[in-house]
This record gives structure tokens, sequence and C-alpha cells, in this order.
């Protein structure tokens, strides 16, 4: 390197990303007072600052977000590199972190870790549950997963998992109580549990029959972040909930909540799983994509 050794410059793109000195320490092993006079250092010998630091928070200078833009895919060509060598003799090798919601983690991933890994045991997979949007390539994900309909235009976007049916429920004593909705319109006077995305919007209710459309933000004393929650707060009476019908089925099964509603829910489109186009998918990742596509064609013949 010209001004500067290849490890701190890895120590800085670790900082930057973390964009905290206790969680970039943490990652690499090292005190963070070690880590803040690393950079202070190559500061120094490039004769600029990267990045501004307060009390609180980094945040990376324009020459900073310059040296980061560059390191960044460089670093995951070397990283790339690295492993197709140790995967020349036919056995992959490298780690590959998905970043996906937690519902498709369940049901796509789930099932699926303990297959994967005993088939290639030199890879290492690392899944995020996160339900907001967040740049994967700038977060350091090789993929993520969402539905069909919110893929970026510019990823390359596979299907791995059947469409979605939704459910909407709640307990026997609820609607002895407060009466079986007919139609959507019904729920608008119900005590419905609601779900909250990370971003902050609340999410829809989505109806359709024959052609008549509904969507609409559910009113409800009780706001919740996670399904399970939902079904759990349904099951005591709370409130009707609308969820993914896998998270309802056992409750469904026991009695202990009733569905409603059926006529009027479609299937939603599935899971896709998505990632940036590349001149060469990296082995690990290549063998995950590979294992995807081979379990969903099983999956649609009925294996």
């Amino acid at each position: 390197m010209r001004q500067a050794k290849l490890a701190d410059l890895e120590a800085f793109a670790a900082v930057a990303r973390a964009r905290n000195f206790r969680r970039a320490a943490t990652e690499r092993g090292v005190s963070a007072s070690a880590l803040s006079q690393t950079i202070r250092n190559l500061e120094e010998r490039l004769g600029t600052r990267l990045l501004n630091r307060t009390t609180r928070s980094v945040a990376l200078t324009p020459a900073g977000e310059t040296l980061f833009d560059r390191l960044e895919p460089a670093f995951a060509d070397i990283g790339d590199a690295l492993d197709e060598v140790q995967s020349l003799d036919g056995e992959p090798t490298g780690r590959v972190r998905i970043n996906a919601p937690a519902p498709a983690i369940e049901a796509i991933f789930a099932p699926l870790m303990s297959e994967f890994l005993h088939r290639h045991p030199r890879i290492s997979l690392e899944l995020i549950a996160d339900a907001s949007y967040v740049d994967i390539v700038a977060e350091g994900f090789d993929a993520g997963v969402r539905f069909g309909q919110e893929v970026a235009q510019d990823m390359i976007a596979t299907p791995i998992g059947r469409p979605l049916e939704y459910v909407v429920v709640g307990a026997p004593e609820y609607f002895d109580a407060h009466g079986v909705p007919q139609h959507p319109g019904d729920l608008r006077i119900q005590d419905c549990i609601r779900q909250r995305f990370p971003g902050g919007a609340i999410f829809k209710w989505h109806f359709s029959r024959d052609g008549e459309e509904i969507s609409f933000a559910p009113e409800g004393r009780l706001t919740v972040n996670d399904a399970h929650h939902a079904i759990r707060a349904a099951c005591e009476k709370i409130g009707v909930a609308r969820a993914p019908l896998q998270y309802a089925e056992p409750d469904l099964t026991a009695g202990r909540l009733k569905r409603v509603l059926t006529a009027w829910l479609t299937p939603l489109p599935g899971w896709y799983l998505y990632y940036p186009s590349r001149r060469q998918t990296p082995p690990a990742f290549k063998a995950l994509l590979e294992f995807l596509k081979e379990r969903s064609r099983q999956d649609h013949q009925g294996i």
C-alpha cells in the first residue's frame, strides 16, 4: 500500500460500516482506544481527516466517504478471490450473510439450515432478522429477502418460496362477545391488533373478492412489531389479528383461534432472494443459491 497498511484500511472500513468505534473494535477483537489510535495514525499518513468524531457518533468526512466507497468493493473482491482459491478442490468455502424479515427466516431458512451446513462443512451462514429496508451492499450482506414487488430494480431476484397465505383470526370468545365480521368493513368497529414496521408505518390489511379491493390501516388498542405477539394477543381475546397462516395454524388446530373472512383473503407474492449483479458469484453464496433453487423445485414438484 502506498501510504497505508492493508490492516489499517480494514480497521477504517470496520469503523465506517459500524459508525461506532466500540462495535467495530469488538468485531476486530481489539480495544476501542487501540482502534481509535490506528485511525488517527492512518489519517496522519494520508494527510486528511477521514472521520468526524463526537462523544456519541462517528460520521465520514467527504474524504472518508470516497475512500470507503472504493474500499468496500475492493475488500469484497479480495474476500471472493480467497474463497475461490480455497474452493478449487471442489468444496465451496466462505461466509454468507443474509438479511431477511423474521417470517422469511422461519419459513425458508430455519427448516433448511441444518441440511445446508452439513452438506457444506466449510461454509458459515449468518442470518440477520430485519424487516427494515437496508442497503445490503453497504451493510456487507451477500443477499436480502423481500416480497417480489419490494425488490429494487437493479438487483437480481429469484423466488425461494411459495405464495404466502395470510389469515384473519380471533379467539372464539372474542367473536362471541363482539360478533363475527362478515365483511372487511366490519373490522373498522372491532379491536384490531396492529403491527408496526421498523420504519414506523402501520401494516395495512388488504382484502379482495370478485373484483372488489379493500385496503386500510386497522385501528385497535394494541400495536406490536412481531406477528407472533399479535397471535398471542388474539389467543388472549384482546382482538382480531392478521398474520401468516404458519403462525396461527397451531392455535387454529387447537381451537384457541377461529378464522374469519376467508373468502376475502388471497395469497401474497412469495419471498424473493435478491442480490447485486457481480462479474463472478462467490463460491459459498453460489452454493446457497443453488441449494435454495433445488429445494424450491422440489417443493413445486411435491417432493
